[in-house]
């Protein structure tokens, strides 16, 4: 007689394990292709891009290597590093500390916000007090580290390292409240909830500058279409207002696929590095580990790195 394979059903450890490496697999998948705006160029350049690869070299990424992260992964490590070294607790002015030395001689690109935080902290405003008013999700997109290393905290213990970690580099209300939104989502399903109900109820909430149901409704309107045309339609660029409509988009239409999910972001173009690591957060907490391509963990060069944080947070590896 015949048997049928049965997956096992999804434990709260491989979601959460899943989330750091969808988060920075999806980053480093957009690192070649990552701010070309134009499908067409993109698709010719690169083909379908479904595994990690070198940057283009006329690109914003061009010292950077296969398997790699774009400066947003690259804050994420920073990050990661820093709630390792405080034995899973966020210290945010080690993590202040550490972000800002990481650009000292540094060639990784530097984005309008880093620009703007730097320049503030050179004109003396302090560790904490010098984020920029820059809208985009250049700081929330960051967080599965804090969500890992907390997952025992309170829901205001976590919430406030949200915050606090997203405002080192952006401290405009909206961009704070997109990284609350990305968290209450996560919570969610982190109970099982499926995704779509997860952003209903997570978009729902009352934020203090974020009309989230708003940008959920835009995202509905486009969902049937290819997300290459969703996100077209939507906006491909940095702005919240653009690309937190696109990832609803996204994950409304692949849902049941972080890999489809991920390769379609970056082939939709513009600012899919931001959106990579916000859709693998999601999609790594609503379908795990194993959801993540294996090819795609093995040719990470934080591979190591992410493996001794887990270890040092209490996941170790999920094999």
């Amino acid at each position: 007689m015949a048997t049928s394979l049965v997956e096992t059903p999804l434990s709260v450890r491989e979601r959460q394990t899943g989330m750091l490496y969808g988060a920075l697999a999806g980053d480093s998948l957009a690192l070649g292709a990552h701010w070309i705006y134009d499908q067409d160029e993109l698709a010719q350049r690169f083909g379908r891009i479904t595994d990690h690869q070198e940057p283009h070299a006329e690109g914003y990424h061009p010292d950077k290597e296969r398997g790699a992260q774009t400066h947003y992964g690259d804050q994420t490590l920073i990050l990661m590093e820093s709630l390792e070294a405080c034995g899973g607790n966020f210290v945010m002015d080690d993590f202040a500390r550490r972000w800002r030395s990481f650009w000292e001689g540094s060639k990784t690109y530097r984005d309008k916000a880093t620009k703007a935080t730097l320049a503030h902290l050179e004109q003396g405003t302090g560790l904490t007090r010098s984020g920029s008013d820059i809208l985009d999700l250049g700081g929330a997109c960051r967080i599965a580290p804090v969500l890992l290393a907390l997952r025992n905290e309170e829901k205001p213990t976590i919430l406030a390292a949200v915050r606090a970690q997203t405002a080192l580099t952006h401290a405009a209300p909206a961009a704070i409240d997109a990284a609350e939104l990305i968290t209450h989502t996560v919570f969610l399903l982190m109970r099982g909830v499926s995704i779509s109900s997860a952003l209903n109820l997570s978009a729902s909430l009352s934020y203090k500058a974020l009309p989230a149901d708003l940008y959920l409704q835009k995202a509905f309107t486009v969902r049937d279409l290819p997300v290459t045309e969703a996100v077209e339609e939507l906006g491909q660029s940095c702005p919240i207002e653009k690309s937190l409509p696109s990832i609803f988009a996204i994950l409304l239409r692949h849902s049941d696929s972080l890999e489809e999910a991920l390769v379609e972001n970056v082939m939709a173009g513009g600012d899919s590095a931001a959106r990579g690591l916000v859709l693998g957060t999601i999609l790594g907490a609503a379908l795990g580990r194993r959801a993540v391509p294996e090819r795609w963990i093995q040719s990470l060069q934080s591979r190591s790195r992410i493996e001794s944080f887990l270890k040092t947070v209490g996941l170790g590896s999920v094999d």
